[in-house]
């Protein structure tokens, strides 16, 4: 029985379809229009084409809608990419929000915890009610920044991660910021994160007038040490209150399939990147099997020449050549002692001409929108794709970027005996 909307949906489908193949193989066969056509073939081949026609129709109506999606965002994705990457001029004045809120300088609409900054990158950073709109000189100075040496942003494919969460991570930041700092420890903190300033942040920064120092060293964290101080208060009062049970008693035996980190793609030779429980597979072969070499052997060749999905240097070669294959012509490959980092390099330098073509085009409909009111569109790299078909309307992030209850009541509750319970710390 199917628990769902989704499941009632497909099972509907499903049937639909089933219906159009037997409809399609009956018509085949007793429509006089097909007769002619049919003729000159022997019966069991016609029986057989028949069911496979049907099938195939099938399958095309099945799968069709959603590759013609995947094909309009293929046309058009150098746009799309173009117009995320756009709000990255947002995201670092949304980022300089954060840093004077943090220093106590200024107070913002609706915001009362630190967390609000990601939510509304998330959310709604095009509709953002306290950040101006993007001027065409920031436009110039981000256009700039991705057409020089100092933009790092092009790496191993096209489909290389831009983590939303990366670009408000201020205490990463500043952590990184710390550990740089000259007599400071070069050790991480386990379970930590540590994250490197934004490039384009820097450039920002050099070409706008920031002080030296900007922003860790010249803005202090007030507000931020202040809601995590109260954070830990109550945090501490609710594990007085109800102290947690004592540990299990920890198990001596190893985890069977406990986790192995794969190195740097490039450091080594390629055949040494297979899958990840390729040294346990290994170790439980020599251990059991009578022909462990062999086999290993055997899976080893197996796994190079069959499947390079399980080697991570090929699997981004072949992505890079994919990328490449969007040149109008001949484009050159620069000389390097591994040809994959000539191709990696290649495609890079496509990857960032293709996006430099496409931005003028991409602000100039932004800036045609905000002269006439109307709303930007959300940046995402993938909406031609999958909201091709979607008229829903869009939510309103004000609703998504509230204080979260958790943070209202642990901050609340952390207000020392005496303080107003509320947010003006």
């Amino acid at each position: 029985m199917p628990h769902s909307d989704y499941d009632r949906q497909a099972l509907a489908r499903e049937a639909e379809l089933d219906a159009v193949r037997l409809a399609t193989e009956h018509a085949l066969r007793t429509d006089p229009r097909y007769q002619p056509y049919f003729a000159g073939y022997t019966p069991a081949s016609v029986e057989a084409f028949i069911a496979h026609y049907a099938r195939h129709k099938v399958h095309c109506l099945e799968r069709g809608p959603d590759m013609v999606k995947f094909r309009l965002h293929q046309v058009i994705e150098y746009q799309e990419e173009a117009y995320e990457r756009l709000f990255d001029v947002q995201r670092k004045k949304l980022f300089d929000l954060q840093v004077r809120w943090r220093a106590g300088e200024i107070k913002l609409p609706g915001i009362q915890t630190y967390q609000q900054f990601d939510a509304w990158q998330r959310e709604g950073i095009h509709r953002c009610p306290f950040l101006p709109p993007i001027t065409r000189a920031e436009y110039e100075l981000y256009r700039a920044w991705l057409d020089s040496p100092a933009c790092q942003e092009f790496g191993h494919s096209q489909d290389d991660p831009r983590e939303e969460s990366e670009w408000q991570d201020y205490e990463a930041m500043r952590r990184e910021w710390v550990r740089q700092q000259p007599g400071a420890s070069a050790e991480t903190e386990p379970w930590v994160q540590y994250q490197e300033y934004p490039g384009w942040f820097a450039y920002y920064d050099a070409h706008t007038g920031a002080p030296t120092g900007y922003p860790f060293a010249t803005h202090p964290n007030r507000r931020g040490e202040r809601q995590d101080h109260y954070m830990a208060l109550s945090r501490a009062a609710r594990q007085a209150a109800n102290p947690p049970p004592p540990p299990p008693a920890p198990d001596p035996r190893p985890p069977l399939m406990e986790h192995h980190p794969v190195p740097d793609a490039f450091a080594d030779a390629p055949d040494r990147y297979l899958t990840e429980d390729e040294w346990h597979f290994g170790a439980f072969t020599r251990r059991f099997d009578a022909d462990a070499e062999m086999l290993l052997a055997y899976r080893r060749e197996m796994m190079r020449v069959f499947n390079d999905h399980y080697n991570r240097v090929l699997d981004r070669t072949n992505h890079n050549l994919e990328l490449l294959e969007d040149a109008r012509g001949p484009w050159p490959v620069p000389a390097h002692a591994d040809w994959r980092q000539g191709i990696l390099a290649a495609a890079a330098h496509l990857h960032r001409e293709l996006l430099l073509a496409a931005l003028p085009a991409v602000f100039d409909d932004y800036e045609f929108r905000i002269q006439t009111g109307l709303r930007p569109a959300p940046p995402d790299h993938y909406r031609a794709y999958h909201d091709a078909n979607d008229d829903r309307p869009e939510p309103d992030p004000a609703k998504e970027c509230v204080i979260m209850p958790y943070l209202k009541k642990g901050i609340l509750g952390g207000r020392l005996a005496g303080e107003p319970r509320n947010f003006n710390y």
